[in-house]
């Protein structure tokens, strides 16, 4: 996801409302004031976001009072809020189309643990991955809860369906581990080079013409952004089979949206 942000900002020079927060961009936005009127932050490198926050509910709730949707200025809305941010284009002419990039669960169980091991979160502080793994700190299910807006109590294969039912109607699909095929899938399908909804003041930067576009695309899918390096956690190992467990939903969806990614070969051939 950060990597696609840095494309769409710097490549692309969209106008994206919200961030993942994990660029230096990212940052520097969520340290802007949000307020009840949408206007454009350009910040030093000429990247462009707008001021609100779709990283929480809340946040979502403000943009939809400010006429996000119905502006139609923004190029690309970042948020984990699938429903909430469906909400924002009530009574809107415009329409959002849902575009995603999953990781396979474990791997994303396992990047999560590292993550809060870095940012020296207390609830981890003294754990193991294998404690981790087993303790109700532990996200269990993510992909499916998101999707069915269920972030509390029991998740079943009724939720399952429908989560399948919400990607295999409503989202492109993007897979981490197909990187580079993924944001020219979405970059094609969203035909984000001849996107222009601002003048480009910061010429000597990425992106400036058609050109340096793809050149700035090709070097961010190929090298990506924010990645770190940890040990790799063998498959059915102790570990590995606690985290599958505790995500027995999230991975039957991932096989399937694996299926659907291949299937919407076709979408992105037509265009």
């Amino acid at each position: 996801a950060t990597t696609i942000e840095e494309a769409m900002v710097k490549c692309f020079h969209l106008i994206v409302a919200g961030t993942t927060g994990t660029t230096q961009d990212g940052a520097k936005v969520l340290q802007k004031n949000v307020t009840d009127h949408l206007s454009v932050i350009t910040l030093d490198d000429g990247s462009h976001y707008l001021n609100i926050d779709t990283s929480t509910k809340d946040g979502i709730e403000k943009a939809k009072h400010a006429g996000l949707g119905r502006s139609g200025v923004a190029d690309v809305i970042i948020t984990r809020y699938l429903y909430n941010a469906a909400e924002l284009f009530k009574e809107s002419s415009h329409t959002g189309r849902c575009f995603t990039l999953l990781r396979h669960p474990v791997e994303r169980a396992i990047a999560v643990f590292h993550n809060l091991k870095r940012k020296k979160n207390k609830a981890v502080a003294d754990m193991g991955m294998e404690e981790y793994a087993e303790s109700p700190v532990a996200e269990d299910n993510w992909m499916t809860r998101m999707l069915t807006n269920t972030m509390e109590g029991k998740v079943t294969k009724q939720h399952l369906a429908v989560a399948k039912e919400v990607i295999g109607r409503k989202c492109l699909i993007g897979l981490l581990n197909n990187m580079h095929e993924s944001m020219e899938r979405f970059s094609k399908f969203f035909v984000w080079e001849q996107i222009h909804s601002v003048n480009i003041r910061h010429h000597q930067e990425e992106g400036h013409n058609l050109e340096e576009k793809r050149k700035c695309f090709q070097k961010k899918a190929t090298q990506g952004v924010n990645r770190h390096q940890y040990a790799k956690i063998a498959p059915n190992s102790t570990i590995w089979n606690a985290f599958k467990k505790k995500n027995y939903y999230d991975l039957q969806l991932y096989e399937y949206a694996v299926v659907l990614y291949s299937k919407q070969k076709v979408v992105y051939e037509r265009r």
